[in-house]
Order: C-alpha cells, then sequence, then structure tokens
C-alpha cells in the first residue's frame, strides 16, 4: 500500500529474533501481523472519495468544464472523484444514465419532467442557459420575426423543437404571424442548414447556440435570439433548458458527491468566466478552427452560464412548458398537462 507520500511503506522490524519460546506462538504472530497490515488498509479504504460518473457528448461543452474541474483537482477538493465517459449523442447519454452505466448526463428538464411522470424520479440541475438564435447574413433586410413572413427558413431540430416552438410563440404573441405557415420552411440539421445559408439556399437559420457561433465566425449575424423571444414570452433570458440530470436517489444516497460535484461545476464555470489562461488550455479540446471560431465558442458559452437562482428557473420552467403545450401539443410534453414537481434539484435536497 502506498501512504501519504506514495513510496512502499518499509516492513516492520521485530523487536528480538524468535527464540524457542517463541516457536508455538509463530502461527499466532503471522497472524497478527496480517491483521495489523490488514487495519493499516482500513482508513484510507473508508475514506476513499466516493466516484462520479460523469457522461459527456464527445461534441458537447460539459466537457471542458469536466476537464477544469479535474486539471484543477476541483473534485478531490470537495470529497469525490471524477470520471468521464464519452456518448455519442443525447439518445445515449438518456441510455446511459437510465441503465446506471453514467451517475450523471446532460439533458433537458423536459425529458426528466416526462421520467418523473413515469415513475423514474429523476432530478435537474441548470447547466447552461445558452440559446440559439435566427442567423441571417450580416447583410439581410431581416431584424425581426416579423421580417420572416415569406423568408426561406430553416429549423434545426424539427417541428418539435423546443427552441422553435418558443420562437413561434413569440412571433404569435409579439404580431400574430404564425411562422409554420407564414414561411417557406425546411427542418435539416444544423450543419446542412448552415452550408444552405452560406450559400444563400436560405434566408435565414434557427440553430443551436454552438451552430450560430460557427455562423458568427464566418461573418452572419443573429437577428433574434432564443432568449429574445423568451423574452417576449414574459419570461427570463436566462432560462436553462439544459442540465445535469441524475437520479434523485442517487443522489440522496451519496450527498457527498452530488455536492461536491455540484460545488466543482459552479467552481469551474467561475473560472472559465474570467479566466484567459484556462481557455488557453482548453482550445485544444475545443478544435476551433481559427480565433474568430474560438472567441466566438467562448463568448456564448460564458453568456450562457447559470445566473438564475433554481426557485426562479423553476417558476419560468412552469410558464414555459404551459407555452411549449399549447404551441406544439400534447405530443412535445408526452401528454403532461404541467410541470410535475421535484423535477428541479432543491439544494436543500442534498
Amino acid at each position: 500500500m502506498l501512504n501519504d507520500t506514495g513510496h512502499i511503506p518499509p516492513p516492520v522490524a521485530l523487536g528480538r529474533p524468535l527464540g524457542a519460546a517463541d516457536q508455538g506462538g509463530r502461527g499466532l504472530g503471522r497472524r497478527a501481523c496480517l491483521m495489523a497490515s490488514a487495519a493499516l488498509l482500513l482508513p484510507a479504504q473508508a475514506h476513499a472519495a466516493p466516484e462520479v460518473r460523469l457522461g459527456v457528448l464527445q461534441y458537447g461543452s460539459v466537457q471542458w468544464v469536466a476537464d477544469v474541474i479535474r486539471r484543477r483537482g476541483l473534485d478531490t477538493s470537495n470529497g469525490f472523484s471524477l470520471s468521464t465517459s464519452a456518448l455519442a449523442n443525447s439518445d445515449s447519454s438518456r441510455v446511459a444514465l437510465m441503465a446506471g452505466a453514467a451517475d450523471i448526463v446532460v439533458s433537458d428538464w423536459f425529458f426528466v419532467a416526462s421520467q418523473r411522470a413515469a415513475g423514474n424520479r429523476l432530478s435537474f440541475v441548470p447547466f447552461s442557459s445558452a440559446s440559439g438564435g435566427i442567423m441571417v447574413a450580416d447583410s439581410s433586410p431581416i431584424r425581426s420575426l416579423a421580417d420572416l413572413a415569406n423568408r426561406r427558413l430553416g429549423v434545426a431540430g424539427g417541428p418539435l423543437d423546443k427552441s422553435w416552438l418558443i420562437v413561434q410563440a413569440a412571433a404569435r404573441s409579439a404580431g400574430g404571424v404564425e411562422l409554420a405557415t407564414a414561411t417557406k420552411l425546411t427542418y435539416g440539421a444544423p450543419p446542412l442548414l448552415d452550408a444552405m445559408l452560406q450559400r444563400n439556399d436560405m434566408d435565414a437559420v434557427l440553430t443551436f447556440w454552438n451552430f450560430a457561433a460557427r455562423l458568427d465566425a464566418a461573418g452572419f449575424r443573429q437577428a433574434v435570439s432564443v432568449g429574445d423571444c423568451a423574452r417576449t414570452l414574459g419570461l427570463s433570458d436566462r432560462i436553462s433548458l439544459i442540465g445535469y440530470t441524475f437520479h434523485e436517489d442517487w443522489a440522496k444516497q451519496n450527498r457527498v458527491a452530488i455536492n461536491g460535484f455540484l460545488n466543482a461545476s459552479a467552481a469551474a464555470l467561475a473560472i472559465m468566466a474570467n479566466d484567459d489562461a484556462e481557455w488557453d488550455k482548453l482550445r485544444p479540446l475545443m478544435g476551433p478552427a481559427d480565433d474568430a471560431l474560438f472567441q466566438s465558442l467562448r463568448r456564448r458559452f460564458v453568456d450562457g452560464i447559470p445566473q438564475m437562482a433554481i426557485d426562479t428557473q423553476q417558476r419560468d420552467a412552469a410558464k414555459l412548458f404551459d407555452i411549449v403545450r399549447h404551441a406544439g401539443g400534447a405530443r412535445v410534453t408526452d401528454g403532461l398537462d404541467a410541470l410535475p414537481d421535484g423535477v428541479f434539484w432543491q439544494p436543500s435536497n442534498g
């Protein structure tokens, strides 16, 4: 066993050689030594830091936070050991969580709500309020939702994407515009839509924040953000749709682990909000093609660091749930009429 210095301790020296009187007790002496050695092992095992298994998407920004936590030793200083496993996409992260292959993943609170309604007691803590937006060419005349009428609009994520439902609700609320019928609509994957916008095959594209960052870097501009639309609907533009997701029972049984992880994440985000040198270390992990993209990704990520209290997040989430239910129908809320209790993990729970 390694001691605190990292060296192997020397064997225990015996006070004197065994004499004739000791021979009959040789077995007892050996057993006593083994028991003493085992006793030396117990304190380290009893105080071993609990492991937290975090599932991260290969292209997701949560891996940046995990990197800061481990490099800065924020896991050990908060009483746990962080391990990560790479996951292919959002569906695989949910499968990993439900199958017990990960303790924490990043998902949206709509998923948590539907699982709680089905009897699976998941909990949610906001991770990011970064939102995408409607991107257009810098020279485009489009500057508002109303300007999208009769335009070619690409939407990432499909007809039931939450951001798209929020944008539609905001257009309806602000000017009575039904974007689903007033625009020439195309659904598609973000890279495809971005390429179409750059080829001028689209007038505007509603896309996710990290793809919007790429368009920023390429000289396009954001006409309307999803945050702007949330504010039009009477919500905060800082509401978080995605966050850390975990089993409530696991968190209650592993209070040191969950509290330590959330504290470490908060500390890492605070560092990322203020430390230029930290981003220089993260840059190879981010893999930006140029400095413009690096700066755009950094800016949008930092802008999305959650700042709202959990209680405020929960109130806005309940309002947004109702808005989205009316905009998208029962399909988007898995038949739920309201946000179930307990979706948001309260600090007092841990």
